[in-house]
Protein backbone atom coordinates (compact mmCIF):
# COMPACT_ATOMS: atom_id res chain seq x y z
CA UNK A 1 0.00 0.00 0.00
CA UNK A 2 1.21 3.81 -0.82
CA UNK A 3 -0.12 7.08 -0.58
CA UNK A 4 0.69 9.14 -3.66
CA UNK A 5 0.57 13.39 -3.33
CA UNK A 6 1.17 15.19 -6.21
CA UNK A 7 2.87 18.68 -6.46
CA UNK A 8 0.37 21.00 -8.41
CA UNK A 9 2.63 23.98 -7.75
CA UNK A 10 6.09 22.74 -9.39
CA UNK A 11 6.82 25.49 -10.60
CA UNK A 12 7.20 27.14 -6.74
CA UNK A 13 7.89 24.06 -4.87
CA UNK A 14 10.29 21.00 -4.97
CA UNK A 15 11.51 18.64 -3.04
CA UNK A 16 12.27 20.69 -0.12
CA UNK A 17 9.06 22.08 0.59
CA UNK A 18 7.40 18.71 0.16
CA UNK A 19 9.37 16.73 3.00
CA UNK A 20 8.37 19.78 5.01
CA UNK A 21 4.81 19.25 4.17
CA UNK A 22 4.68 15.79 4.98
CA UNK A 23 6.30 16.64 8.39
CA UNK A 24 3.62 19.25 8.95
CA UNK A 25 1.01 16.67 8.52
CA UNK A 26 3.19 13.96 10.50
CA UNK A 27 4.54 11.89 8.18
CA UNK A 28 8.13 11.50 7.82
CA UNK A 29 9.56 11.86 4.01
CA UNK A 30 11.98 8.99 4.65
CA UNK A 31 9.08 6.35 4.87
CA UNK A 32 8.87 5.10 1.42
CA UNK A 33 4.58 3.97 2.03
CA UNK A 34 4.04 8.47 0.78
CA UNK A 35 5.46 9.14 -2.45
CA UNK A 36 5.13 12.66 -3.56
CA UNK A 37 5.26 12.54 -7.19
CA UNK A 38 6.13 15.98 -9.19
CA UNK A 39 6.19 17.07 -13.20
CA UNK A 40 5.91 19.95 -15.41
CA UNK A 41 3.03 21.74 -15.40
CA UNK A 42 1.11 20.08 -18.24
CA UNK A 43 1.51 16.46 -17.37
CA UNK A 44 0.79 17.49 -14.02
CA UNK A 45 -2.57 18.87 -14.90
CA UNK A 46 -2.71 16.04 -17.56
CA UNK A 47 -2.49 13.07 -14.48
CA UNK A 48 -4.29 14.82 -11.61
CA UNK A 49 -7.41 16.86 -13.35
CA UNK A 50 -7.90 14.27 -16.32
CA UNK A 51 -7.02 11.52 -14.81
CA UNK A 52 -8.47 11.71 -11.46
CA UNK A 53 -10.87 14.58 -11.49
CA UNK A 54 -9.14 16.71 -9.31
CA UNK A 55 -9.92 20.60 -10.52
CA UNK A 56 -7.26 23.06 -9.38
CA UNK A 57 -6.38 26.25 -9.44
CA UNK A 58 -3.86 29.06 -8.23
CA UNK A 59 -5.57 31.80 -6.92
CA UNK A 60 -4.69 35.45 -5.99
CA UNK A 61 -4.67 36.21 -1.94
CA UNK A 62 -4.61 40.23 -2.93
CA UNK A 63 -7.68 40.25 -5.19
CA UNK A 64 -9.62 37.89 -3.19
CA UNK A 65 -9.41 34.59 -4.96
CA UNK A 66 -9.11 35.53 -8.82
CA UNK A 67 -7.38 32.46 -10.86
CA UNK A 68 -6.99 30.97 -13.62
CA UNK A 69 -10.30 31.39 -16.30
CA UNK A 70 -11.70 28.14 -17.21
CA UNK A 71 -11.80 26.37 -13.88
CA UNK A 72 -14.60 25.49 -12.31
CA UNK A 73 -15.77 23.64 -9.59
CA UNK A 74 -13.02 23.79 -6.99
CA UNK A 75 -13.59 23.80 -3.32
CA UNK A 76 -11.73 23.10 -0.76
CA UNK A 77 -11.87 23.24 2.64
CA UNK A 78 -10.82 26.17 5.07
CA UNK A 79 -7.49 24.34 6.71
CA UNK A 80 -4.52 26.49 8.12
CA UNK A 81 -1.74 25.87 6.24
CA UNK A 82 1.48 26.49 8.53
CA UNK A 83 4.04 26.29 5.67
CA UNK A 84 2.26 28.69 3.03
CA UNK A 85 2.01 31.20 5.83
CA UNK A 86 5.82 30.95 6.78
CA UNK A 87 6.63 31.07 3.50
CA UNK A 88 4.12 34.86 2.96
CA UNK A 89 3.13 33.67 -0.64
CA UNK A 90 0.82 36.14 -2.26
CA UNK A 91 -1.51 33.51 -3.78
CA UNK A 92 -2.87 29.98 -2.68
CA UNK A 93 -3.59 26.47 -5.08
CA UNK A 94 -7.62 25.79 -4.29
CA UNK A 95 -8.26 22.53 -5.33
CA UNK A 96 -11.54 20.01 -4.25
CA UNK A 97 -10.79 17.21 -1.88
CA UNK A 98 -10.63 14.22 -3.56
CA UNK A 99 -9.15 11.03 -2.28
CA UNK A 100 -8.93 7.77 -5.31
CA UNK A 101 -8.24 4.58 -4.49
CA UNK A 102 -6.11 2.74 -6.78
CA UNK A 103 -5.49 -0.76 -7.26
CA UNK A 104 -2.63 -2.50 -8.04
CA UNK A 105 -3.23 -2.77 -11.36
CA UNK A 106 -3.86 1.47 -11.79
CA UNK A 107 -7.79 0.81 -11.82
CA UNK A 108 -9.55 3.53 -9.30
CA UNK A 109 -12.17 1.17 -7.23
CA UNK A 110 -13.52 3.91 -5.21
CA UNK A 111 -13.49 8.02 -5.38
CA UNK A 112 -14.25 10.10 -2.27
CA UNK A 113 -15.42 13.62 -3.12
CA UNK A 114 -14.62 14.60 0.23
CA UNK A 115 -12.15 12.87 1.56
CA UNK A 116 -11.84 14.57 4.77
CA UNK A 117 -15.05 13.04 5.59
CA UNK A 118 -13.83 9.49 5.40
CA UNK A 119 -13.16 7.74 8.60
CA UNK A 120 -9.91 5.76 9.54
CA UNK A 121 -12.18 2.28 9.62
CA UNK A 122 -14.05 2.80 6.68
CA UNK A 123 -10.84 3.84 4.78
CA UNK A 124 -9.15 0.78 6.21
CA UNK A 125 -12.05 -1.62 5.25
CA UNK A 126 -11.43 -0.37 1.40
CA UNK A 127 -8.05 -0.33 1.30
CA UNK A 128 -8.04 -4.58 2.26
CA UNK A 129 -11.06 -5.44 -0.18
CA UNK A 130 -9.36 -3.67 -3.35
CA UNK A 131 -5.89 -5.14 -2.11
CA UNK A 132 -7.23 -8.90 -1.44
CA UNK A 133 -6.74 -10.88 -4.31
CA UNK A 134 -10.08 -11.24 -6.71
CA UNK A 135 -10.69 -14.53 -8.43
CA UNK A 136 -12.88 -12.60 -11.43
CA UNK A 137 -9.68 -11.50 -12.32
Amino acid sequence: MAIVSFDIDPDNTGPLQMRAFMWQYGWNPRDTHWQYLVAPPAEMRRVVSDGFSVRYKRVSIATGGEGEAGDQGVVQPEVVNKLAEQSHADYDIVHNDVLAIVDQQGRIRKIYDDADTVGPQELLAVIQSVMKPSSQE
